[in-house]
């Protein structure tokens, strides 16, 4: 997370920082002080948003007068990212009573940071793939093999048949897991040539789409019809099938669903 700040709110920024980092996050701020050329830390300054995924402004009327400020936020636009603003002016320094009056400030901003990923035997690379980024961007990770897993062990012997199988998974496992989820977050569908209407993936979506259709980011990841589109989604998905790196493709689900995650919170 980069926060962009002007270095004469420091008193305002710190408590920010402080505020976030007892939530969870590890804001990166910069104090140049020990750098004169402009063009140098303008680099420095790149750099670091390049390697960054969320971005956050501390607004303030300092913040606004400052050059190096604004050519952050100019930058971070030019790279097409979306960044949150928070209104430090808003915060009296005489009247701060505790670090509650902090923390209501920055509530708006923290990100719902479960994920339950869904996906088809065909995606199964491509998910772990994602599984690992999104792991190491501070969201926690539920895939659907391994809700099957602890689910399968709990099936009583006499159920044999497919089907049977499939609802009493969905009825006693998928559901919880995906209703706890969005509760904190979002369900992420990878949509394949697998991905029919007889397949545990359609319970998922289905039960997503009833619980909260808002929070579910359904993404396409191969060339198929509209006809193996589950129900409720086709206006509402992101085609990504043209992307040929397995890599490239990953990153950019990442990218959409962190997207998507700061649309939702504004």
């Amino acid at each position: 997370m980069f926060v962009s700040h002007s270095t004469k709110d420091f008193e305002r920024v710190r408590l920010v920082r402080n505020a976030l980092e007892e939530s969870g996050f590890r804001p990166i701020l910069f104090y140049l002080k020990c750098m004169e050329n402009e063009d140098e830390i303008n680099e420095l300054l790149k750099r670091e948003i390049d390697a960054r995924q969320r971005f956050i402004l501390c607004d303030s009327p300092n913040a606004q007068a400052s050059k190096f400020v604004q050519s952050e936020v100019d930058y971070i636009c030019s790279k097409k990212r979306m960044y949150e603003v928070i209104d430090i002016s808003r915060l009296d320094m005489d009247k701060l009573s505790s670090n509650e009056d902090v923390t209501k400030l920055i509530k708006p901003f923290l990100r719902r940071t479960k994920v339950f990923l869904s996906f088809s035997d065909d995606s199964k690379s491509l998910a772990w793939l994602i599984k690992s980024m999104l792991s190491t961007k501070g969201f926690t990770v539920v895939d659907s093999d391994s809700v099957y897993y602890e689910a399968y062990k709990e099936i009583p012997g006499s159920v044999s048949n497919y089907s049977a199988q499939i609802e009493c998974l969905a009825k006693k496992f998928l559901g919880g897991y995906i209703e706890s989820t969005l509760k904190e977050g979002y369900v992420l569908s990878l949509i394949s040539k697998k991905s029919q209407k007889n397949n545990l993936q359609y319970f998922e979506v289905e039960k997503a789409l009833e619980i909260n259709p808002s929070q579910i980011l359904p993404i396409i990841v191969d060339q198929i019809g509209q006809e193996q589109l589950p129900l409720g989604i086709d206006n509402n998905t992101l085609n990504m099938h043209n992307i040929k790196s397995l890599e490239d493709k990953a990153k950019s689900i990442v990218n959409a669903l962190i997207d998507f995650d700061l649309r939702n919170n504004k």
